[in-house]
Order: C-alpha cells, then sequence, then structure tokens
C-alpha cells in the first residue's frame, strides 16, 4: 500500500511539473508559428467593381436585366389598355356580350401570361447572378493563388470574414490588377483562337 502511495505522489508531482511547463511551451510555438506567417486580405467587393472581368459582367447582367424588362413592359402596356377598357362602361355598354367576354378572356391570359413571364424573368435573373458571382469568385481565387505563390503568402482572406484587419494588409488592387492581366490573356486567345 506504501508503494502505491509513493506511486501516485510521484504520478501528481510529475503532473504538476508538465502542467507548469505545458503553457509556455504552447506560447513559445504559438509565437514561433507567428513569427513567419504572411496573411493578407481582398475587399471582394472591391475587386468585382474595379476589375475588367467585374465590369463586362456586370454590364452582360445589366443588359439582360434591361431586355427583359423591355420584353414585360410591353406586355403591361397592353395589359393595362385592356384594364382601362374594362373599367369604361361606356367602352362596355357598346360591346356586344360575346366581344365583352373575350376581352375578359384576353385581359386574363395576358394576366397570367405576365406574372409567368415575371417568375422567369426572377429566376433567370438569380441564376445568372449567381453564375456571375461563382465566376468571379473563381477569378478572385485565382488571382490570390498566383500572389500568393509570387509573395509566399500563408493565407488570403476575405475582408469580410475578418473583424479587424490592419489596412496594410489589404491587396485587393494587386488582385485587381492580376485578375485583369489574366481577363487581358483570355480575350487575346479567344481572339486568336480559329471559329469551329
Amino acid at each position: 500500500m506504501k508503494k502505491l502511495s509513493k506511486l501516485i505522489l510521484q504520478i501528481a508531482a510529475l503532473s504538476l511539473t508538465l502542467s507548469f511547463l505545458m503553457p509556455q511551451s504552447a506560447e513559445a510555438a504559438a509565437a514561433k508559428a507567428d513569427q513567419g506567417l504572411k496573411i493578407r486580405y481582398v475587399n471582394f467587393k472591391s475587386c468585382i467593381e474595379n476589375s475588367k472581368l467585374g465590369k463586362q459582367e456586370q454590364a452582360n447582367f445589366d443588359s439582360l436585366k434591361k431586355q427583359m424588362e423591355t420584353m414585360l413592359s410591353e406586355k403591361d402596356k397592353t395589359l393595362s389598355d385592356l384594364a382601362e377598357k374594362l373599367e369604361d362602361p361606356d367602352y362596355l355598354d357598346s360591346l356586344s356580350p360575346e366581344a365583352e367576354t373575350e376581352i375578359k378572356r384576353k385581359f386574363r391570359t395576358l394576366s397570367q401570361e405576365m406574372t409567368q413571364q415575371q417568375n422567369q424573368y426572377l429566376q433567370t435573373l438569380q441564376q445568372t447572378n449567381f453564375k456571375v458571382l461563382e465566376k468571379l469568385d473563381h477569378a478572385i481565387t485565382e488571382a490570390c493563388k498566383i500572389l500568393a505563390q509570387k509573395n509566399g503568402y500563408n493565407s488570403i482572406n476575405n475582408d469580410e470574414a475578418t473583424f479587424y484587419y490592419d489596412k496594410d494588409l489589404d491587396i485587393s488592387q494587386e488582385v485587381v490588377a492580376i485578375m485583369d492581366e489574366l481577363f487581358d490573356k483570355e480575350a487575346k486567345e479567344a481572339k486568336n483562337k480559329p471559329v469551329q
């Protein structure tokens, strides 16, 4: 029994000694890891707004949006004209019952088509927006990889995922420059590529 007590005391003394040494060695390891760590930050929104690819994609998106709005506004004008006719009692009195029924049927059909087109319009815009963001995310990621390899960065983070960072660590302009180089290179390759 004395041997067991002595062994327990030795283990307790050893674990107490280790507990005092562990925090110091953990702090030393963390300090050593921080010494050579190179972290930079990128403003995603700035890269989208200032890069050639981002501007091109925004222009394409706006063009699609305008095209769809034009189509919807034409149908909306036709629908409004029919609604005015249906609200005019003098006009309705001048129509035969069959003609009135036909206008009401046409109004319902146009209303349904308009609702369906609006839903398709919104769905198309959402899908297009998702694809654009995915494409831009890929381009920003590629530019960040190139910068990280070139400058020995350990990590490049989106600034939106960070509570605070020193603005000197922001490399958004360098990312935009690389994105523009890649954009120009792809445009040149596409121009030189024979049409099939």
